[in-house]
């Protein structure tokens, strides 16, 4: 079934498309990987999904509903959780009391209960903070439940970002370069727990990612965009070996044209390395030098 679909999603600002065209599918249970150069358009097409930017053209369907023109407010109620490229939580508050203002849709009483102080509140208080201690064991950050996020690394702070996110309930969760910041290892540690987070909670995810061990590590299916475009898509051992997307993420060098020159350059070495008796004699005429090839620049070519 179907969580996410973008069709022929387009974004533009000015003279300038950010996002042109863009078909995209997420299906239940899936963890997709949306990859692509910076400034690719992978977060403005995050920012339409999620309703913060309003499409140019196309449609965004969340389990087969139209939710195109809807603000990011009425998504978040409906399931969808984000995480920002950007971190964007209260840094003078500490780890759990921001796991608590994440949850302050789920709270079920107003202001004026809250400030009586009822039975009623005082227990769904109590249910909030466990819920907020479920999610901190999930992501092993128990030992800093107390701890205020100005003392915090970013890689931390982008962990805790996610704990955020998984506090409002989410069914579908966009998580927008979630191992930034982290080390190797750490990254390794995400992407177990991101396995488990479907495994035990049931979580659909698309995310974007540049870690390309972490994407082939936990992804079932990526995209990769390149100037605003839809550059290849499929498993992710397939992209992450396709020509363009590796000319893409190198600058616009084909790989295969950069072997060719790799192959010359040895080629030239030996022939500098031979020894000096193989040299022809110096009144002998030299052979005629052939230029190096050039390399090829990998042009994608647009369909009509």
């Amino acid at each position: 079934m179907s969580v996410l679909e973008v069709r022929d999603l387009t974004i533009r600002f000015g003279g300038l498309t950010a996002v042109d065209g863009l078909d995209l599918r997420v299906d239940q249970w899936e963890i997709v990987g949306l990859m692509g150069p910076n400034g690719a358009g992978k977060t403005t097409a995050f920012n339409c999904i999620t309703g913060f930017y309003k499409p140019s053209r196309g449609r965004v369907y969340y389990r087969d509903r139209d939710v195109t023109k809807l603000p990011p407010h009425r998504k978040a109620a409906l399931g969808i959780g984000r995480t920002f490229q950007n971190v964007g939580m209260v840094k003078s508050e500490t780890v759990l009391e921001n796991l608590l203002t994440a949850q302050h849709t789920h709270t079920g009483y107003g202001a004026l209960q809250a400030i009586g102080g009822t039975g009623v509140v005082r227990q769904r208080e109590k249910e909030l903070v466990a819920r907020a201690e479920a999610i901190l064991e999930l992501l092993g950050l128990q030992d800093i439940r107390n701890r205020r996020l100005g003392a915090l690394s970013y890689g931390t702070l982008k962990l805790l970002e996610l704990g955020c996110a998984l506090a409002t309930d989410p069914e579908l969760l966009l998580l927008d370069e979630p191992s930034s910041g982290m080390g190797p290892e750490e990254s390794h540690e995400l992407g177990e727990r991101l396995m488990a987070l479907r495994k035990e909670l049931g979580v659909t995810m698309l995310l974007i990612e540049h870690h390309v061990p972490l994407v082939a590590a936990v992804c079932d299916y990526v995209y990769v965009l390149n100037f605003g475009k839809l550059l290849a898509e499929g498993d992710p051992d397939e992209v992450r070996t396709h020509p363009e997307v590796v000319a893409a993420y190198l600058g616009g060098e084909a790989p295969e044209a950069l072997e060719q020159t790799e192959a010359e350059d040895e080629r030239a070495a030996l022939q500098e390395s031979a020894p000096a008796a193989d040299a022809p004699a110096a009144d002998a005429p030299a052979a005629e030098e052939q230029p190096k090839p050039r390399r090829r620049r990998s042009i994608r070519k647009e369909s009509a």
